[in-house]
């Protein structure tokens, strides 16, 4: 089995976007950090990210597992392309990105497609599903006296 990511899509359209906030070098760090733990889970599995562009000056991916691909002067999308195309056994290819385009020729080409959401709840579900905390408003009356009491024992009543 072998993923094909479009690394910008999934970094822009998921929760992966708050850690490129300094650079886009902090998202794609923690991409592929992220599916890094997933292969080691998962040995048999190929993954190769696509980027577009070139790569930084400041190369950090030459030690990842992950193959890291830079679309230089055409897309991603069109690299992307150029990869499926050249590739035998498509059944057993997984193109990961919400790109409406790259859905449609990566069906066409016979590959299967992953959304963004459906790839990352399944290479790192708790990195979704995190917890929510209710809104001290929506926290019923009888609730919030138990909660006061609590820390009113626990570190006495000037807290």
């Amino acid at each position: 089995m072998e993923y094909i990511i479009d690394g910008l899509n999934v970094i822009k359209t998921s929760y992966i976007k708050k850690f490129e906030k300094k650079s886009i070098e902090g998202g794609k760090e923690y991409l592929i950090d992220l599916l890094e733990k997933y292969r080691r889970k998962h040995p048999k599995v190929e993954i190769t990210v696509v980027f577009d562009g070139y790569p930084s000056s400041f190369n950090i991916y030459r030690k990842s597992k992950i193959k890291i691909i830079f679309s230089h002067e055409i897309t991603a999308d069109e690299k992307i392309r150029e990869i499926l195309e050249s590739k035998k056994n498509k059944r057993n290819i997984f193109v990961v990105s919400d790109d409406r385009q790259i859905s449609e020729f990566t069906k066409i080409l016979g590959a299967n497609i992953y959304g963004v959401k459906e790839f990352l709840d399944m290479v790192s579900p708790f990195e979704i599903k995190r917890i929510k905390i209710p809104d001290s408003k929506n926290i019923p009356e009888k609730v919030m006296k138990l909660i006061a009491k609590e820390i009113e024992e626990k570190y006495g009543k000037n807290r």
